[in-house]
């Protein structure tokens, strides 16, 4: 049976991709550099840790890189100059949150956010009495699609990654979370579910109804 609920952040509960996207673009020509396509974004940012991401760009796309902890610094002074202005939140990812904390199912953000970025997301949309944990990408070495996010999430609620849904919008996400062993709810935000195949379900805006039943489905 269901007993908690593992929620990614970008993408899930907070419109912020295109505000990543837009500040690594920033700090891209800030170093002289092009701006991250739509495409390269997606194949290398998208679900994943700043650190793996743009490291594994780097390396793949810019002959004589800059410092990637310099580039990294930046990024995330540019992300939260931006956050204010330019993040907005999911309504259907905030109250399927909401609603399952009040039915009693223990209650997760695991992302590759840093703890700044997670942070300042939960208090836009005044979640803090109903997260009972948070993992970052700043504490997990290996971001998803490796399973260590949600593993540390369940392993710090209590719960058995079998008794746990995790909602996810991106592949790599999707990809650790059933490498965690966990049933996986993606919800759609880009018009390419095919993308999301690799979820238990696919559905274009969330839930708690559509949770419940995929945590309670028999196996």
């Amino acid at each position: 049976m269901l007993e908690a609920v593992l929620f990614d952040m970008d993408g899930v509960l907070a419109d912020s991709e295109p505000v990543h996207a837009a500040a690594l673009g920033d700090v891209l020509r800030a170093h002289g550099l092009d701006a991250v396509t739509d495409e390269d974004y997606e194949r290398f940012f998208l679900g994943k840790t700043d650190r793996t991401g743009l490291g594994d760009y780097l390396r793949a796309r810019v002959a004589r890189a800059p410092d990637l902890e310099a580039l990294l610094r930046e990024k995330a002074a540019a992300f939260a100059h931006r956050f204010s202005r330019e993040v907005r939140l999911f309504p259907d990812g905030v109250a399927t949150l909401r609603a399952l904390a009040d039915r009693g199912y223990r209650i997760a953000i695991a992302s590759g956010g840093l703890t700044a970025e997670i942070a300042m997301v939960v208090d836009l949309a005044a979640l803090g009495p109903y997260v009972a944990v948070r993992v970052t990408g700043d504490e997990v070495p290996d971001g998803k699609p490796n399973p260590a996010p949600y593993l540390l999430a369940a392993e710090r609620l209590g719960v058995k990654p079998d008794r746990c849904v995790v909602v996810e919008d991106a592949p790599a996400g999707v990809a650790a979370a059933k490498a965690a062993g966990m049933r996986c709810l993606a919800v759609d935000r880009t018009g390419q579910p095919e993308q999301l195949a690799a979820a238990d379900r696919v559905v274009e805006q969330l839930t708690p109804q559509a949770v419940e039943a995929l945590g309670n489905e028999d196996r």
